[in-house]
């Protein structure tokens, strides 16, 4: 009987020392974002928290880049998202920055909205993800009581009524519920 003890605790030993740190390289075929976090962490792009969210509802969460904009908000610049079992940065998003308007807004039906506020007007952007990929849908643009809408085609004004503006507003940004990401410092990921 002690023969099997002795066996059991061996075996038991041997699948505890089996069990030792993952390398970098296998987490990263895990989790396809662990490299880019630590690209990221290495090379110092300026992005010091991220969130995971499911933006297109696919069962899958994307990964978004950010940094502070002013107080306590968040700015988010970058998303990536998982293609073929890679981590794929979308495409850049809007022209964001924190002394031309808010930061983008992840709203709940799966809408980016990226704001530019500038002396004489107002600009809204909206990209949503279409066939995988993160794509600009429209742009609305108020500029001293006159309304343009910006196709992703030829991106020119093309001007529009207050109630075409009202409607296509309505139509991206739904009841315009946002998501509350839960922001956590770069150095945290995979803990």
């Amino acid at each position: 009987m002690k023969r099997v003890y002795v066996v059991l605790l061996c075996l038991l030993f041997t699948g505890f020392c089996a069990c030792g740190p993952v390398s970098t390289e296998k987490m990263a075929k895990r989790d396809p974002y662990a490299r880019v976090i630590k690209t990221h962490q290495r090379h110092g792009y300026g992005y010091y928290y991220y969130a995971l969210y499911d933006i297109d509802g696919n069962g899958t969460e994307e990964l978004l880049l950010g940094t502070h904009a002013w107080q306590d908000l968040i700015g988010f610049h970058v998303v990536y998202s998982i293609q073929n079992g890679k981590a794929v940065q979308e495409e850049p998003f809007g022209l964001w920055h924190w002394d031309h308007g808010f930061p983008p807004l992840l709203l709940k039906n799966g809408v980016i909205r990226s704001d530019i506020t500038l002396p004489a007007d107002l600009r809204y952007f909206y990209y949503r993800f279409e066939n995988g990929k993160l794509t600009f849908q429209k742009g609305l643009l108020e500029d001293t009581h006159e309304y343009f809408r910006i196709d992703p085609d030829d991106e020119e004004r093309i001007p529009i009524t207050k109630e075409e503006y009202d409607r296509l507003q309505k139509e991206y940004e739904g009841d315009g519920e946002t998501v509350e990401l839960d922001w956590k410092p770069l150095a945290e990921y995979g803990r």
